[in-house]
């Protein structure tokens, strides 16, 4: 393909380059999916009002997000095993967002690590934070990020309920991948991809494994993670949430493991966005 134009380029391109696995993780939904096409139609009907007579020279798109400069307002989303769609795919997103001049977020489920990204960037970005039943690994992971200087914490609150996701299950995903005949195959129809990935030592959650109790290992890992994630989280359950002025202890996360809302590096995520 020449030089990608458009989104439909790139996602062309990466269905040719990235293991059908993977690219599947990447393009699809839930169930029917139904929500994940309503939103791409949504998104088609939002357009720019063209304005027409106006001094156009100094045109520009930058502006400020939670007090940081950002070149545009948009900032990279959270998206789980980038780092299966190409290898090290966070830490080469968050650069290039960081040479854009854009906040990246990072996913709890990233195959690179905080400390990964952070070392790699020399801007603060943004952390994606999954409340789990764990919470020495929830508190664990924001002390991680407030200490990779984390300039706010993207709290996800619409999954308490893991949502069966088909095509992930028909093609048996996982991080490393398993070596039946089926995913061999797709690999060894992406060269590129595996000569990448031969290349780099992450090839599984790097924020989860060896972090959290008794997961060493992708066996280990699956089995924890479909126990982790709570239909109870509400607001006073969320870390750092706060209830006439104090901060939430619900549940049992300590009082001193929220997010610190006035520190410069800290911004704790209003719940009316």
């Amino acid at each position: 393909m020449a030089t990608p134009l458009t989104i439909a380029d790139l996602k062309k391109l990466a269905q040719r380059r990235v293991p059908k696995m993977f690219f599947d993780y990447a393009d699809s939904g839930a169930w029917t999916e139904s929500t994940y096409r309503a939103n791409e139609s949504d998104f088609s009907g939002i357009k720019l009002r063209q304005r027409v007579l106006a001094d156009m020279t100094d045109r520009t798109l930058e502006t400020t997000m939670i007090g940081q400069k950002v070149s545009m307002p948009v900032a990279l989303a959270p998206t789980g095993m980038t780092g299966m769609q190409h290898a090290d795919g966070e830490m080469l997103a968050a650069r290039a967002a960081e040479e854009f001049g854009v906040p990246f977020t990072l996913s709890t489920m990233s195959i690179c690590s905080i400390e990964d990204v952070a070392s790699v960037t020399t801007r603060p970005f943004w952390f994606q934070l999954y409340v789990m039943r764990d919470k020495d690994f929830v508190l664990g992971l924001i002390n991680r990020a407030k200490a990779a200087r984390c300039s706010a914490l993207v709290l996800t609150a619409d999954l308490q309920i893991l949502g069966q996701r088909h095509k992930d299950l028909r093609n048996g995903l996982s991080a490393p991948p398993r070596f039946t005949p089926k995913h061999l195959w797709q690999m060894a129809t992406r060269p590129f991809w595996c000569l990448d990935m031969l290349q780099t030592k992450r090839r599984t959650f790097g924020n989860i494994i060896g972090h959290a109790k008794n997961v060493s290992n992708i066996t280990s890992l699956a089995a924890w993670t479909h126990a982790q994630f709570d239909p109870r989280l509400s607001w006073p359950m969320s870390p750092g949430s706060r209830n006439n002025g104090r901060t939430a202890d619900h549940q049992g996360y300590p009082r001193s493991g929220g997010c610190e809302g006035r520190r410069r590096h800290w911004r704790r995520c209003d719940r009316r966005l």
